[in-house]
């Protein structure tokens, strides 16, 4: 008899200890917090610094690949992907419809999302995802008048950027005459029929060097980058004043990523793929 008692007793703790188990992972199920994430629709045009995003990526899954790691890394927060047009992103922020997307710091930003800032209420870089540097794209010919453009006139050189782009006041101020193409393809196209002198595109993300697939016989990328932006994760002002310590853990984990190599790699490797496409 006390040998089935025991028996019965001994079940009754798996029994228990099972049910324990459940309502702990349904408690860590139900405190995770969903993070809605915006990131812009657009996979075959460099990304430029103002209209479009202002992060030059041209591999959306490079972004991706990186949220994800912090998605893997914390079980307190759930991320939901949203994909849509860059201003569609940044509208939604406003509206509060997403709670997230990579941008780089604007001042009127702030009206409606929180960067990570430092004690003097500026951009804390230490805690940005990482810079991302732009260079120009041309021809040989243009390589060699680039270097003593100084001595040519204003509006010298025809630069092909896709519509809705605009320059970084660096650019503005160099002898360029805009002209507005369909995607980055068809400004690259420009560039080898002789229409325009140059494009723009990543070219560097931290230190690292991104291998360009716009370079062939014709086409160069042109070093040192023109532009730079850190890049951040921009929270909605209401999803960051209901998850302040969240979001500041978030800012942490992403800092201690090595994100441009992250970023490197999964460039390299797609535009190595892009490049043997195109040949």
């Amino acid at each position: 008899m006390n040998g089935n008692k025991r028996v019965r007793e001994n079940r009754w703790g798996v029994v228990l200890f099972c049910s324990c188990c459940v309502m702990c992972l349904t408690a860590l199920q139900v405190q995770a917090t969903e993070l809605i994430f915006c990131y812009e629709d657009k996979t075959a045009a460099t990304l430029f610094l103002s209209e479009g995003s202002d992060v030059p990526i041209d591999d959306p899954d490079a972004l991706l690949e990186v949220i994800q790691r912090l998605d893997n890394k914390l079980a307190e927060v759930s991320i939901r992907y949203v994909r849509k047009p860059w201003q569609a992103c940044l509208s939604d922020l406003r509206s509060n419809k997403v709670n997230a997307v990579i941008a780089a710091y604007r001042p009127e930003r702030t009206a409606f999302g929180q960067y990570p800032l430092t004690k003097s209420q500026q951009p804390d870089s230490t805690r940005a995802l990482s810079k991302f540097s732009s260079c120009l794209i041309g021809s040989n010919k243009f390589h060699k008048q680039w270097q003593s453009r100084e001595v040519f006139q204003t509006k010298a050189f025809t630069l092909a950027i896709p519509r809705g782009y605009k320059l970084n006041k660096t650019l503005a101020q160099e002898p360029f005459f805009i002209q507005h193409t369909a995607s980055v393809a068809k400004a690259l196209e420009l560039i080898e029929r002789g229409v325009a002198d140059a494009s723009i595109g990543l070219c560097q993300i931290g230190s690292h060097k991104v291998a360009s697939h716009y370079d062939s016989t014709t086409l160069k990328t042109i070093y040192p980058p023109v532009a730079a932006e850190q890049g951040y994760l921009l929270f909605s002002k209401e999803f960051y004043q209901q998850h302040q310590s969240l979001s500041q853990r978030i800012w942490r984990v992403l800092a201690d990523q090595d994100n441009a190599k992250l970023y490197v790699d999964h460039l390299n490797k797609a535009n190595q793929v892009a490049s043997t496409d195109r040949y």
